[in-house]
């Protein structure tokens, strides 16, 4: 299993709309970061985590060919507002790989697991889509699945991959985490966990992801920036978190511009002395640095 980071920026995305600051005219690509976004991927099966606005330019720019099923974290605009750009896997079912010469035939729909809250705010955002329309109407066909119905002991299966929703908390909101690995038994298994847009972590989802995570080889979580903010964890709050996971890899996503690819890295060198198992961690080969547009993440 992989995951491919498709978008690592914040909801305004970089460089922001009217903006001449020094991240925003970066001529280093990892500068440039689309609405946080993630491509999971193993020998059978395709998914993605939120489709937010620019989703069709990042599924272009991957070569997305297949989708078997899209994760939500919530229903913000920038993790949501490009849903309808999966019509274009949503009405036929994948053609079997063991037989090249089967034809696409028409399926149920595409899955689209979220909480209750993110389903409702999607029936109502996209409305026409569960809505029956005359001949020409052009629109996905998802099946809404309410993340509520899945758990460690009911993972939600996309073929190999299994993904377990885990709560964090967005401010106010609940938004769903997902813990995800290739299906295997706990002591084989590599994870992926993805936090992204949260401010606080129950300590119910440190607890799943240490019981069910196996090793944990990437956390990717929200660093907005330096300063602290009211619905994202800073980056120094980011690694406080991540030094109780204690990840092989750490990786900072949903980044404002307050900082270059660069500077982030650079700054969070300075300080990995608060946190031990993280320093240890990055002594014996490990890593805690910022995500960026196409980096690929291996559970191999």
């Amino acid at each position: 299993m992989k995951m491919t980071i498709l978008g690592s920026g914040t909801s305004h995305g970089v460089p922001v709309i009217a903006c001449k600051c020094k991240v925003c005219t970066s001529v280093d690509s990892r500068d440039k970061r689309m609405r946080a976004s993630a491509l999971v991927q193993s020998e059978d099966a395709t998914l993605v985590i939120d489709t937010g606005p620019e989703f069709r330019m990042q599924a272009l720019r991957c070569g997305l060919e297949k989708l078997d099923a899209v994760l939500v974290t919530h229903s913000h605009a920038d993790h949501l507002n490009g849903l309808d750009d999966v019509r274009i896997f949503s009405h036929t079912k994948s053609v079997d790989p063991s037989n090249p010469d089967a034809k696409e035939t028409e399926g149920e729909g595409l899955p689209v697991y979220a909480n209750a809250w993110t389903i409702r705010d999607t029936k109502n955002r996209f409305d026409y889509i569960f809505m029956p329309v005359k001949e020409g109407g052009g629109k996905p066909k998802i099946l809404l699945e309410d993340t509520a119905a899945f758990s460690a002991e009911n993972p939600i299966r996309t073929k190999s991959i299994c993904a377990i929703p885990i709560p964090i908390m967005h401010g106010h909101l609940e938004c769903n985490g997902y813990l995800l690995y290739e299906d295997a038994p706990l002591q084989k298994r590599k994870s992926i966990a993805y936090l992204t847009d949260c401010s606080s972590i129950p300590q119910e989802t440190f607890d799943a992801i240490a019981k069910n995570a196996g090793t944990l080889e990437h956390l990717v979580i929200d660093g907005l920036r330096e300063k602290p903010h009211s619905t994202h964890f800073s980056f120094e709050q980011a690694l406080e978190a991540a030094n109780i996971l204690a990840p092989r890899h750490t990786w900072l996503t949903h980044i404002t511009h307050n900082k270059s690819h660069t500077e982030i890295n650079e700054y969070v060198l300075t300080l990995l002395e608060k946190f031990p198992a993280l320093s240890a961690i990055v002594k014996s080969g490990g890593s805690v640095e910022a995500a960026y547009d196409g980096l690929e993440l291996s559970c191999s």
